[in-house]
């Protein structure tokens, strides 16, 4: 193994230029993917996000103030289900000061209204929206709750949406991934090709295939792990020139700032892919060569 990488190192040092050129477009194919993941994986917290955001309000009779038993019981009974992410009990007052900030300039209509005038109410959201229509139902058949009030064809809409969201994810993910493949098998390909004469001659000295083929696959390797790096790198550079222009956005959806874990996360996948790409491409390259 180490007169493979020693053999693959000189082979890279021998032709600079060439290596270079060729480090550049790994690593420029690898950032391109990388973007393309890092703006899906904002999009799929995206979507989580507005997923969350479509509520069931369960209003109770006008006459009623619900007891904190009788509140904790519906609680309990909704979260047992697992299919909700959080319950809020909003009562007569808070519904009262909910009313004022929203008519804060109508002063009539604030004297109008009293805490006894409104009603209590839950308000109940999934963790996801296609459930809604569960939990509507649910709080329809307990006691003191007089209307329930979820808005079906925005939920519906939403539910296409991110289905056809997720799905054209999966696909360009995929179109991604093998454009990065045959660009590295392409560089690694003309590295072979560049070096014809002497696999020539290793085969008439009777060098065994495995041989000829382990430095390939480790120039390969080389190629795809420090690609991987410099793309991080690239990738975390215009993320944080980017931050101050859209802080404002991140910030409204807390899930979408990325933590340092999940950086070093895409570090380790990029050099992980890059090196897998990189063995893959400089084996079906050097194979492909040598059957000629």
């Amino acid at each position: 193994m180490n007169r493979h990488l020693i053999t693959s190192f000189n082979r890279l040092r021998r032709t600079p230029y060439q290596t270079l050129i060729s480090f550049f477009v790994v690593a420029l194919t690898l950032f391109s993917a990388t973007i393309f993941f890092m703006d899906a994986a904002a999009a799929h917290k995206i979507l989580q996000y507005f997923e969350t955001k479509p509520q069931v309000n369960a209003f109770f009779k006008q006459e009623i103030t619900p007891a904190e038993q009788q509140v904790e019981l519906i609680k309990t009974k909704l979260l047992s289900t697992g299919l909700v992410e959080s319950v809020k009990f909003v009562s007569k007052e808070e519904a009262l000061d909910i009313y004022r900030e929203l008519n804060s300039s109508d002063p009539l209509l604030l004297e109008a209204v009293t805490a006894q005038m409104l009603p209590a109410s839950l308000e109940v959201s999934p963790k996801n929206p296609s459930q809604l229509k569960i939990l509507a139902e649910m709080l329809e058949k307990e006691e003191g709750i007089e209307e329930v009030r979820f808005e079906e064809d925005v939920v519906f809409s939403l539910i296409q949406w991110t289905r056809s969201v997720r799905t054209a994810r999966i696909v360009l993910t995929s179109v991604q991934v093998f454009i990065t493949f045959v660009v590295i098998l392409s560089v690694i390909g003309s590295r072979i090709m560049s070096r014809r004469e002497e696999i020539v001659l290793l085969q008439l000295l009777g060098a065994a295939r495995g041989y000829i083929i382990a430095p390939f696959v480790l120039e390969g390797i080389i190629y795809g792990s420090l690609g991987g790096m410099t793309a991080w790198m690239m990738t975390y550079l215009v993320f944080l020139y980017s931050t101050p222009f859209l802080s404002n956005f991140i910030f409204q959806i807390p899930q979408l700032y990325p933590t340092v874990v999940f950086m070093l996360q895409v570090l380790a996948g990029e050099v992980l892919l890059g090196s897998l790409v990189g063995a893959v491409g400089g084996l079906l390259a050097a194979r492909r060569y040598l059957r000629a």
